[in-house]
């Protein structure tokens, strides 16, 4: 839904989301000499549109920015970015609007306190089954990590909190392994050798149910495929895009505050596009900042679809994980149940 005139449809235009006829209108505003600077709508019937004064104001709330506009601009386009609203507008506390790279150091500070849990125990490697067990700490490290960087979610009903929690659970397990592969592109990129085999295989041995063991060339050629789908499908392709760290956790925090969902309240919706519109502001003066190319941002925000193909096929994976009696623990199945209705 447009943020600006409530249309049904909406897209990313001129740096924020808006309907194709508010995106033409922010167009024609800036370009026409006619300009009013005055509210109207007290003079307007109640079925009317806003008045131009105040749409173009939500065109603004919304990050839409006059820099995109192709053709010289003048005097005009500086004196409404002034009566921009700042960050904290909506209810937003200005926190939210942290640079990408201190959410990058929070990231960092997330994985080296999973893979300190991760490595816990007696056993070097974990499966699975062991990995799933880390459910409940996985989501108690993100909703720590979440209530850091963007302070309006503490005001969140418990319900709300617990349902976005379990909603990214399955996307995160999608997008972490992508700053793992960064790190390590070579072990990933070669998979044809014995490195490759065996770190398939070591996901599952050990996972299954008593006397149902599969033997390693088994588990190959079961689970091979979704590995291979997830790397071509998924992870080379959004490695192709050379995106940095901090482009990465852009989309890390538009995955969690998705607003598709059926399971949160419509307060918790509208906060989660509130922030949405701040993070997508973030990333396109990143980027922006940078002299990247314009179709950069349109690649990098194309990852959440990737991201959602991707969760799709791992439901598939782990259907097959239950047909061939490999273990999932209990907290972990909940999830799955819920993201299936």
């Amino acid at each position: 839904m447009c943020p600006i005139c409530g249309s049904n449809k909406s897209e990313l235009h001129l740096g924020g989301v808006s309907c194709r006829a508010c995106a033409a209108f922010f167009r024609r505003y800036f370009e026409s000499p006619k300009m009013k600077k005055v509210c109207t709508c007290q003079k307007r019937t109640q079925k009317s549109h806003p008045c131009r004064k105040c749409r173009i104001d939500k065109c603004l709330e919304v990050g839409m920015t006059p820099k995109y506009l192709q053709g010289k601009q003048d005097i005009r386009v500086l004196k409404c970015l002034q009566n921009v609203p700042g960050p904290s507008t909506g209810g937003i506390i200005s926190r939210a609007t942290a640079k990408l790279d201190f959410a990058f150091r929070s990231w960092q500070e997330f994985k080296e306190m999973r893979d300190k849990r991760t490595k816990e125990g007696e056993k070097e490697w974990k499966n699975i089954y062991d990995i799933t067990c880390m459910t409940q700490d996985d989501m108690d490290l993100v909703w720590s990590m979440v209530r850091d960087l963007f302070p309006t979610v503490r005001e969140l009903q418990k319900s709300d909190r617990s349902a976005m929690l379990r909603n990214f659970i399955l996307k995160n397990w999608q997008i972490n392994p992508i700053f793992e592969i960064l790190e390590n592109s070579e072990h990933y990129t070669l998979k044809d050798g014995d490195d490759y085999f065996q770190m398939v295989t070591s996901w599952y041995k050990g996972s299954f149910e008593s006397e149902k063991e599969m033997s390693d060339k088994e588990i190959f050629r079961t689970f091979e495929p979704f590995w291979n789908h997830y790397l071509s499908n998924t992870a080379i392709p959004i490695f192709g895009l050379k995106l940095r760290k901090e482009e990465l956790i852009a989309i890390v925090w538009l995955l969690f505050f998705d607003t598709a969902h059926t399971n949160i309240s419509p307060e918790c919706q509208e906060m989660c596009r509130n922030i949405k519109k701040v993070i997508f502001r973030e990333l396109k003066n990143y980027q922006t900042d940078r002299n990247f190319h314009d179709m950069r941002f349109l690649d990098t925000v194309e990852i959440l679809e990737l991201v959602e193909k991707a969760e799709e096929k791992f439901m598939e994976h782990l259907l097959v994980c239950e047909m061939n009696h490999v273990r999932i623990h209990d907290d972990f199945k909940e999830i799955l149940k819920e993201n299936r209705l």
